[in-house]
């Protein structure tokens, strides 16, 4: 069985072809699985053709959560931090 940081890897690496065309990134920034933790930053692309294109914090954590749920892995603190933008 994977441990729980090889998954949490493993679905950024899935994500991130959702976010790089635009030219966004994702980062894996403290993964605390004793506290039920994870925290990413992300930056976030633009696109002037698509702005409603280039997919949001909230829409990005909801697919984090989803990704390690079905991988059997919960937690109860996700946060996608985007650096350079108000909280």
């Amino acid at each position: 069985m994977p441990q729980a940081q090889d998954v949490v890897r493993e679905v950024l690496t899935l994500l991130e072809p959702m976010v790089a065309p635009d030219g966004g990134s994702i980062r894996l920034t403290e993964f605390a699985p004793e506290q039920s933790r994870l925290t990413v930053d992300y930056v976030r692309g633009h696109n002037d053709a698509c702005s409603t294109c280039v997919l949001d914090g909230e829409s990005l954590k909801a697919f984090i959560q989803e990704g390690l749920q079905t991988r059997g892995i919960e937690l109860s603190d996700v946060t996608v931090r985007e650096p350079g933008t108000a909280a």
